[in-house]
């Protein structure tokens, strides 16, 4: 399986907070971060795929092709590590009250 150290669920939040804003200012303020701070982990995130996700001018953002199916699955990914957060709080919840029997 490929190492993908380099991506923070984090990172995959800046990505869709930026593609569902089309503002890197307003995404940042969605984020409780800095302008500056959410420009630089977007940069980071391209550099590590070596792909442009998003085209920008001081007037607007737009997302590239290949940085749509990125979302999509930056999506996908924030998602599943919803699930698996919901999951193991559920089973916290089991092993405090014991385990559930038929």
């Amino acid at each position: 399986m490929q190492n993908y150290r380099g991506l923070s669920l984090t990172d995959l939040s800046y990505l869709v907070a930026v593609a569902e804003e089309l503002s890197f200012r307003r995404a940042a303020d969605r984020c409780f971060v800095t302008q500056p701070t959410l420009s630089i982990q977007v940069k980071k995130c391209e550099d590590y795929l070596g792909v442009t996700i998003f085209e920008r001018n001081s007037h607007r953002v737009r997302v590239t092709r290949v940085g749509t199916e990125i979302i999509q699955h930056a999506r996908q990914a924030l998602m599943a590590a919803d699930a698996i957060r919901r999951l193991t709080r559920a089973v916290a919840g089991e092993s405090a009250i014991g385990p559930i029997t038929n």
